[in-house]
Order: structure tokens, then sequence, then C-alpha cells
């Protein structure tokens, strides 16, 4: 596809993101208005966005919680199912801190190390929420650090607390959109969690809210078919709501990343959905 075909409306969430770092992509809207290859240059990029405190880490309340289980959910990906007795209100897309017990055994970097030090032995890092209840939190995450590989490794029972609450959960995030009759989410890795969220709580929480919520759909990337998380789940979700949702795995080492082709562009632009839309009133969200 090498035609401008108009304007799209982009919103930008990232995973935990730097909220004890630099700098990263910010929650924002952008305007792409060429489709020409590769897709993914065309966006708008916020490199100088600060998302931590200018002293440091953001503070935060701390709240006691207990890991309920660690669930291996595709190659690599594990969720974490807390609970805690504090009543709580978080949205699939809400950042948080999320700090676990370090081993003092532990083969751990020093910036990891340190932090701990000044944590009281506890790590910490930024999460996103995939979903929550009032006294409970999903948080999909991917082994990938010491840190993660602790959340991973963790039994039943184990002790952990948990606080903030950053960036624009990604239901507030579209909502606040004007006529819009389609979303499509676009995801990467670990980036399905909350968007899985955010299709159950609008499918399934039965609100009047929710009633005349777009369309919506999901085409969550991964690089090989074994790290796709809940497949079967959102199958289901789709032959149970036809009418209103439908979603699509692109696994990379296959087809190639979905800005690599044309056909892999194409499935944004010619889905059952997109036929009673136009791209002024399509609400693209990447995470």
């Amino acid at each position: 596809m090498t035609n401008t075909v108009g304007k799209i409306i982009l919103t930008f969430t990232t995973i935990g993101g730097a909220l004890f770092g630099t700098s990263a992509f910010s929650h924002t809207t952008a305007t792409c208005s060429s489709l020409k290859r590769p897709f993914v240059r065309n966006f708008v990029k916020y490199g100088d966005t600060k998302l931590y405190a200018e002293g440091g880490a953001p503070q935060y309340d701390k709240i006691d919680a207990v890991l309920r289980q660690a669930e291996v959910v595709g190659d690599g990906s594990v969720m974490l199912h807390i609970d805690t007795t504090t009543s709580i209100e978080y949205e699939p897309g809400h950042v948080l801190a999320l700090e676990i017990k370090g081993n003092d055994d532990d083969d751990i970097d020093s910036k990891t190390a340190d932090d701990m030090k000044n944590n009281r032995g506890w790590m910490r890092g930024p999460y996103t929420v995939s979903r929550s209840t009032e006294k409970s939190l999903d948080v999909l995450l991917k082994v990938v650090g010491d840190k993660s590989k602790r959340f991973a490794s963790a039994k039943p029972g184990t002790a952990l607390k948990f606080g903030g609450k950053f960036k624009v959960p990604i239901i507030e995030g579209i909502a606040n959109g004007e006529n819009v009759k389609r979303v499509v989410l676009l995801s990467t890795g670990v980036g399905v969690g909350p968007c899985i969220g955010a299709i159950e709580k609008v499918l399934l929480e039965g609100s009047e809210d929710f009633a005349n919520f777009p369309t919506v759909e999901l085409y969550a990337s991964y690089r090989t078919e074994r790290e796709i998380v809940y497949k079967d789940h959102l199958d289901t979700l789709q032959n149970e709501h036809p009418e209103r949702f439908l979603w699509k795995a692109i696994v990379s080492s296959e087809s190639g990343r979905i800005s690599s082709n044309e056909e892999n562009l194409n499935c944004l632009f010619s889905s059952a959905f997109a036929r009673d839309s136009s791209l002024h009133d399509t609400h693209y969200h990447l995470i």
C-alpha cells in the first residue's frame, strides 16, 4: 500500500514504561497521514516525555498483597494473579509499582541490587494491569530479567506489595474519542494482557455503559506460535460475540511483522467491521 489513504488517530500505551527510568513513548494521540511501508516508522515518537518524578522513582502508598498463582499462559509469559484485603480501583492499562521480597542468594544485576538496598530488600518495577476486581489484580509479564524471574518463580502465598496508579486505562482513552465506531487494538508480546482485560470488560461486564461501545478488533503480534496468550479464550469470545469482536494473532516468524508486508497491513483496513466505518471514525490503540 503506497498511496495516502487518510488520517489515522493513534493512541500509544507503554507496558510498564519508564516509571523508574528516563523516557518512553507517552500515552497520547498522534496522526499518521500515509501508510507507506514500513508502517511503524510513520508513528510519532515522544522520546523526551518524562514518566518519572524529577527526584527519582515516583512515590506511592504501598498496599499489602499475596500471590494467588503465577500462571504460565504462553512461552515466556506469566500471568500473576494477586489478592489483597484492601479495596482497590484499577482498570486494564493502568500502570502500578509491584514489589516482591528478594532472596539473599539471588544472583542479580547491580542496578536491581542497589534498588533493593534502598527499598528494604524488596525488588520493584512498573507493570501494567491486565484485569482487576475490588480486591484482586492480574498482571501479565514477560520473563526476561531478574525481577520478572523472581515474580514468575514465586509460590502461591508469597507476600507482595503494590501501589501507585499511572497512565490512562485503555477504555478511558477510547471513550475520550469522538464519534468512534470501530476500535483496533494492536499489541506486541505481553501488551495483549490489558487488551484482553479491556475486551472482557466491554463484552462480559453487562453494563449499560458498554451497550453501544464500538466494535473491537485485536491484532496481537508474537515472534512464535508458542508465545500466543489465551488463544482459546479469545476464540471463544469471538465466537460468542461475532458482531462485536474479532481477533487475529500475527506470528512474525511465519508471516513477518504486521508492518512488513501488504497482506498483514490489509487486515487492519479490510475486516468485516471496517466496511461500516472509515479511517475518521476508527480508533487505533498501540500497546
